[in-house]
């Protein structure tokens, strides 16, 4: 996802809007597909660490 962090596009017309967007979206399904194939193979992924490690600070990253 390291192409989000570098993304510096120019927003000028709406077809712009909507490349970004659709960009953030396909990051979005593919984070969202790794976390369940890594539970489907008995993974733990670096999400749950990090949330785990959160919670030890006091931070709830889970909205219930």
């Amino acid at each position: 996802f390291q192409s989000l962090q570098e993304m510096h596009f120019q927003i000028q017309n709406q077809c712009n809007l909507n490349f970004v967007n659709m960009w953030m979206w396909c990051c979005l399904i593919l984070h969202n597909m790794i976390l369940e194939i890594e539970e489907d193979l008995g993974l733990m992924s670096s999400n749950v660490e990090y949330m785990e490690e959160a919670a030890t600070w006091g931070i709830s990253l889970v909205h219930e």
